[in-house]
């Protein structure tokens, strides 16, 4: 829960600030990965589980180009973050992205989650939604 609160209070000074987080020369920096089209950074809001196992890697594909939707991409674009989580799914990474009009949906921006998780499940794991709390074992 300690994790969430601090990711929840990152999270909350990103929003506030001005323009896109996607767009913000800063995100950039923290590529790990970074090509003429895209960039991959670590999340910002990790996530403690996905499918009720423990997240242990959570990256983002990131196409440089503001774009809203996947279906606003370019070709060459699409290729890109379809070639890169391609990539990441022969490491054991899953692929999700967030519809447009899904209300969960933080930011803006184009972005695909690659998330790892560990093969343990919790023998535990008690949750409700807002506000979070996580307790597991």
């Amino acid at each position: 829960m300690n994790h969430y609160r601090k990711t929840m209070h990152k999270y909350k000074d990103r929003q506030s600030s001005s323009g896109c987080p996607f767009c913000n020369p800063d995100t950039v920096v923290s590529a790990i990965y970074e090509d003429r089209l895209i960039y991959i950074v670590p999340n910002l809001t990790q996530y403690d589980l996905w499918e009720l196992h423990d997240v242990k890697d959570h990256l983002l594909i990131i196409p440089k180009r503001h774009v809203n939707k996947l279906s606003g991409l370019k070709p060459e674009e699409r290729h890109s973050i379809i070639d890169k989580a391609a990539e990441y799914e022969a490491k054991g990474y899953s692929i999700y992205a967030r519809g447009v009009g899904f209300s969960k949906r933080s930011v803006k921006h184009q972005h695909t989650h690659l998330i790892k998780v560990s093969n343990k499940k919790p023998r535990l794991a008690i949750f409700s939604q807002s506000p979070y709390f996580l307790f597991k074992r």
